[in-house]
C-alpha cells in the first residue's frame, strides 16, 4: 500500500513538472488597477516575450488574449519586450494606455543595437504598430510572385536621410538566398516623415524584424 502511495505521489510530481516545463504562456495581475502582464515561453522554458497591458476586466483565457494580441486589439500599458532563445533582449517598447512613450529599441542576437535614439521615430506609409500586417502581406506577394517559400527570421535595415529619402536598404537572414527578396520588400517601404531630435529632422537607421 505504501509503495502504491509513493508511486501515485511520484506520478503527480512528474505531471506537475511536465506542466511547469511545458508552459507556453500565462497572464498575471499587476499591482496597478486594471493592469496585467502576459508572458510567453520557448519550449525549453526560457522567456520569449513579456507584454504589459491594460484591460477593464480580465480576459477569460490566455487564448482569448492571444487572439486579440494577434489582431492588434489590446491596449499596451507598460513595457513590451521580446527575447531571443539565448535570453538576449530582442526588442523593447514602452507604452502608456496604448500610446508609445519610449520608442522601440531593437537588438541583434549578440546584443548589438539596431536603431539609434531619437525623439520620434520616422513615419512610414503604414502605422508602425501594424508593421507586421504590411510586411506579412508583402512576404505573401513575394512568395506568389517568385513561386518560393520564405522561411525563418530576417531583418530589413534602412538608412534614412533627414529629408526622408532612403539611402540604403540592407537585409540580414540565416538563409542567404532569401536576402535579395527581403531587400526587394525593403525597397517598397516609403518614409512619410523623418525622425526628429531637438525639434529638427535627422538622419537615422531603422530596422524591421520579420518572422517568415
Amino acid at each position: 500500500m505504501r509503495q502504491t502511495i509513493q508511486l501515485i505521489y511520484l506520478v503527480i510530481l512528474v505531471v506537475i513538472s511536465m506542466n511547469l516545463n511545458g508552459q507556453s504562456s500565462e497572464i498575471v495581475t499587476l499591482d496597478e488597477k486594471n493592469s496585467y502582464q502576459y508572458k510567453s515561453y520557448y519550449k525549453d522554458g526560457s522567456l520569449k516575450s513579456v507584454i504589459d497591458f491594460y484591460a477593464k476586466k480580465p480576459y477569460s483565457s490566455v487564448e482569448t488574449f492571444e487572439v486579440k494580441l494577434e489582431a492588434y486589439k489590446i491596449k499596451h500599458h507598460g513595457e513590451s519586450k521580446e527575447f531571443y532563445e539565448n535570453g538576449q533582449l530582442k526588442e523593447i517598447v514602452v507604452y502608456e494606455r496604448g500610446k508609445v512613450v519610449q520608442f522601440m529599441k531593437q537588438y541583434f542576437e549578440d546584443g548589438e543595437e539596431l536603431s539609434v535614439h531619437t525623439e520620434s521615430l520616422p513615419e512610414f506609409q503604414f502605422i508602425i504598430e501594424k508593421q507586421n500586417v504590411w510586411l506579412n502581406n508583402k512576404i505573401k506577394e513575394t512568395e506568389e510572385k517568385y513561386k518560393i517559400d520564405l522561411e525563418g527570421q530576417g531583418v530589413i535595415l534602412l538608412e534614412i536621410s533627414k529629408d526622408g529619402t532612403i539611402k540604403t536598404v540592407k537585409a540580414k537572414t540565416a538563409i542567404e538566398s532569401h536576402k535579395k527578396y527581403l531587400i526587394e520588400i525593403g525597397e517598397q517601404i516609403k518614409v512619410t516623415k523623418p525622425a526628429m531630435k531637438n525639434g529638427e529632422p535627422i538622419g537615422t537607421r531603422f530596422a524591421f524584424r520579420i518572422a517568415m
